[in-house]
C-alpha cells in the first residue's frame, strides 16, 4: 500500500492498533490515542471479559484440542469490507478471522491445548451481540460387553408415552421412563463416569426381559454426547442387580450399519403332545439349513450351524443352538413364520418356556 493511502486511512478513520496492523502493516502503526475504532469499535479491548467467561465454563472439561467459532454483528464485517474496498486492500484477513485468531491464541496459551479446525475435543461458540458462550464437546465412542445374570430386566428403556422420546415434563425431559433396564444401567454408569449429557447405545442383537446373557456377554457400542471428562480409565464394572460390563474401550468411531454376529442359545421347550427320541432327531434337519422369514417387508435368510437337544420330560426338552444373529428364537420354535421350524419338524405345537444366551461372537 502506498504511503499516501496509509496517511489517508489514518486521516479519515480512527483505527485501533489491531485493525491498523491487520489492514496496513504489522510494522506500521502511528501511536495516537483514539476514542473508538471505526471498524471493530475496540472489540479487542473487550476480549478479556469473553475469555474469563470461557475459562469459567471449561474449568471442569478434559480436552487436548479445541475449536472456536464467533458470531459478530454484520455491521463489523460491513465496515471492514468498506475500508478494504475504498482503499483497495487485498489479501488480508477479515475482522472475524482476526478476533478468532486472538481468542484462540490466548486460550491455547492459558490451557496448554491446541486449536483444531474440526474434530476437536471441545467446541466453543461465542455470540458477541448478547455476550453468550456455548460449550460442546466431541462425542466419545465406547465398545463393551454386558452380562445379565438376573431375569425380569428389560434390555431397552421405554420411550415416554406422552412425548414419544422428545422430552417433556412427564419424563423430566429425558424422553424415556424411569424404569430399570440394561440400557438405563449402562447409561447411568457412563453418565457418572464421563459426565456426559446423553448416551445412545447401538445394540448387537437383543434379548427378552426374562432371558439371561451369560458367557462373554453381549457386545454393544455406546455414543456419549457432550462428555466433560474424556480421560477417565475404563475398567470392568458390575452392580448388585445382575449387570456387569467388560472389555470396555474407547474407539475413534463406531461401525456404520449393522454388525453381523452369531449366538449360542440354550432354550427350554414344552410340546403340547408327548414327544419321542426319534421325533427329536428331526431337529437335526435345522443344522446347516437355510432359514427364511420376512422382517420389515424383506425376505431374510439365516443359518443354524450347530444343534443339540436333551429330553428332560415326556413333553419337554432342552435345545442348544449356535446360529446367526437376528433369528427370532420364539418364532423359530413356536410360529409358522420361519421355515423350517421346531413345531413343524416335531409335528406338535411347541412353546418356548425360556431361552438364554450362552455366548455371542462378532
Amino acid at each position: 500500500m502506498k504511503n499516501n493511502s496509509i496517511s489517508k486511512i489514518h486521516t479519515d478513520y480512527e483505527l485501533c492498533p489491531n485493525c491498523t496492523k491487520r489492514l496496513i502493516s504489522k510494522n506500521i502503526y502511528k501511536n495516537k490515542s483514539i476514542k473508538k475504532c471505526f471498524i471493530c469499535k475496540n472489540i479487542f479491548d473487550n476480549l478479556n471479559s469473553h475469555l474469563e467467561n470461557i475459562f469459567e465454563k471449561i474449568l471442569n472439561y478434559d480436552f487436548k484440542t479445541f475449536q472456536i467459532g464467533v458470531t459478530l454483528q454484520p455491521s463489523y464485517l460491513d465496515r471492514d469490507d468498506f475500508i478494504k474496498s475504498k482503499f483497495k486492500i487485498q489479501g488480508v484477513e477479515n475482522i472475524k478471522f482476526a478476533v478468532l485468531t486472538e481468542l484462540a491464541k490466548k486460550i491455547s496459551k492459558t490451557t496448554s491445548t491446541v486449536r483444531k479446525m474440526n474434530q476437536a475435543d471441545l467446541i466453543i461458540e461465542i455470540v458477541f451481540k448478547d455476550e453468550s458462550c456455548t460449550i460442546r464437546t466431541k462425542p466419545l465412542f465406547i465398545y463393551g460387553r454386558y452380562k445379565k445374570t438376573k431375569r425380569n430386566l428389560r434390555q431397552r428403556q421405554d420411550l415416554c408415552k406422552k412425548c414419544n422420546g422428545i422430552g417433556c415434563h412427564n419424563c423430566e425431559f429425558k424422553g424415556v421412563l424411569n424404569e430399570i433396564s440394561v440400557e438405563s444401567k449402562i447409561s447411568n454408569f457412563f453418565k457418572s463416569k464421563f459426565q456426559c449429557s446423553t448416551v445412545k447405545i447401538n445394540w448387537i442383537g437383543g434379548e427378552e426381559q426374562f432371558s439371561l446373557v451369560l458367557g462373554n456377554g453381549r457386545p454393544f457400542f455406546a455414543k456419549l454426547n457432550n462428555p466433560k471428562k474424556r480421560n477417565r480409565i475404563l475398567r470392568n464394572y458390575s452392580d448388585h442387580n445382575g449387570i456387569s460390563l467388560s472389555e470396555l474401550r474407547k474407539l475413534k468411531s463406531q461401525p456404520k450399519g449393522s454388525v453381523p454376529f452369531k449366538s449360542e442359545i440354550s432354550a427350554t421347550i414344552v410340546s403340547q403332545s408327548l414327544i419321542s427320541s426319534s421325533q427329536l432327531k428331526n431337529l437335526k434337519k435345522l443344522e446347516r439349513n437355510e432359514l427364511q422369514f420376512f422382517s420389515k417387508g424383506k425376505l431374510i435368510s439365516k443359518k443354524i450351524y450347530k444343534i443339540n437337544y436333551k429330553k428332560t420330560a415326556k413333553n419337554k426338552f432342552n435345545l442348544n443352538l449356535f446360529l446367526d444373529g437376528g433369528i427370532p428364537i420364539k418364532s423359530l420354535i413356536e410360529m409358522q413364520e420361519i421355515t423350517p421350524n421346531v413345531s413343524n419338524l416335531l409335528g406338535s405345537p411347541c412353546r418356548c418356556e425360556k431361552f438364554d444366551f450362552k455366548r455371542i461372537e462378532i
